[in-house]
């Protein structure tokens, strides 16, 4: 009997989950991560502003503008019992957006960029998308026969950053985080349900960076955790419900080395803490009833007059995930920088509450690209990566993930005043 429940409540967190967060936390908020997978530590460049924005005051004074693109193109394969499923729907707008004033040891920043999501999923299949109690949502007994669904988050962060002296600088400030989310359903062709999700809410951040030595310095970050709350709007049966969605906190570490004038190397180390919160359970459903677990619950009636329940449940079989990356910039010519880099990252979600339509898989990311300094002024780069995921299998090869992602993107920085 263990095994059939196990099975009945995968697949029913697999429901839960698809409908809230179907994109994985993303680390690449600009072009200059796509092609050296490391930049915890940057100094001197306008791009830290996404990272470790302590990195600014050691920028020249004057006001900035780092403006850039990034795309991606993925495959995204899962297996779940008798039923295969893939999807390739690429990106192709993941904007990033960032103005810095620096004068004397002081700067200031306002950024915008993407932290998660950012794309798309479109699976069709005219025997039934078979994943679990997925077809509860629908008017109908019957499996969907296609799902699409974006997502995406937007940050806005402004802060500061101050050099107490020229070992000792710290950085400060605030993030906006809006999430926005759109799924429908349906039969051959026609949409049958479908949903949309809005919120927001507001973190902080707080930074180092300690300078022992001319050529090295160490840094680092803590990120506070999101927790946007607003609604989810079905826009067949017309009713809203209570929606909450989170980015986890994370602490940023990073050191920068210059061996010479021309080289530069940078280590970073990202812990995200787990989303798992001691609420007195670890789990996210009662196996037994079918009941899910929530941290607050709501009911209520649509317009048809159904019974409508939900709430806010957490990722209770989270754990804590790891992300290292190594990268090397090198001024091959005064208007040229070539760079290369390679990073990896841990699972966060445990095999038995991964969602199969995108798993949290660990990954090899490797990337390259360069630099062209147009002027003084102003510079323009670009980049590309390829990550490599680890297969992911539970249920004894009944279930089996995986996935394979190529991202690339453009940014030009320029020196307004």
């Amino acid at each position: 009997m263990k095994k059939p429940s196990i099975m009945a409540g995968y697949l029913l967190f697999t429901v839960l989950y698809f409908t809230t967060n179907i994109f994985a936390y993303t680390y690449s908020h600009s072009t200059s991560f796509t092609r050296t997978m490391a930049r915890a530590a940057t100094i001197s460049s306008p791009d830290s502003v996404y990272y470790n924005p302590v990195g600014l005051v050691k920028l020249k004074d004057g006001m900035y503008l780092d403006l850039g693109n990034q795309g991606g193109m993925k495959l995204y394969e899962h297996r779940l019992v008798w039923a295969n499923y893939h999807d390739a729907t690429p990106s192709f707008t993941i904007p990033n957006l960032a103005v810095i004033g620096k004068i004397g040891r002081s700067a200031i920043f306002a950024a915008v960029y993407i932290p998660a999501g950012g794309g798309s999923v479109k699976y069709k299949s005219n025997t039934g998308i078979f994943t679990g109690a997925l077809s509860g949502m629908m008017p109908y007994a019957m499996p969907p026969q296609y799902i699409k669904a974006t997502n995406f988050w937007i940050q806005g962060a402004v802060g500061g950053a101050f050099s107490f002296t020229d070992w000792l600088a710290v950085t400060a400030g605030v993030k906006y985080s809006r999430f926005s989310y759109e799924v429908s359903m349906g039969y051959w062709g026609a949409c049958v349900m479908k949903q949309k999700t809005a919120a927001d809410g507001f973190s902080g951040f707080v930074g180092i960076m300690i300078t022992p030595m001319d050529r090295i310095r160490f840094t680092a970050l803590y990120s506070s955790q999101v927790i946007a709350r607003g609604k989810t709007t079905d826009m067949k049966w017309h009713y809203s419900s209570i929606a909450e969605e989170r980015l986890p906190d994370y602490l940023l570490a990073g050191i920068n080395v210059r061996p010479g004038d021309a080289v530069e190397i940078q280590a970073s180390y990202q812990l995200n803490f787990s989303q798992q919160r001691n609420y007195g359970t670890t789990n996210t459903m009662n196996l037994v009833t079918g009941a899910a677990l929530h941290e607050f619950g709501f009911a209520g009636y649509d317009s048809a007059g159904n019974v409508v329940l939900g709430g806010n449940t957490q990722n209770y079989k989270g754990r804590l995930q790891h992300k290292i990356g190594l990268g090397l910039e090198g001024r091959v010519h005064e208007r040229l920088i070539l760079s290369c880099g390679v990073s990896y990252e841990t699972q966060e979600i445990y095999l038995r509450v991964q969602n199969p339509l995108d798993p949290d898989l660990r990954n090899i990311g490797v990337g390259i690209g360069g630099k062209v300094i147009v002027s003084r002024q102003a510079s323009l780069e670009i980049g590309a990566a390829r990550y490599f995921y680890f297969t992911d299998r539970a249920m004894y090869n009944l279930i089996k993930m995986n996935k394979s992602v190529t991202s690339f993107g453009f940014c030009l920085t320029a020196k307004l005043i």
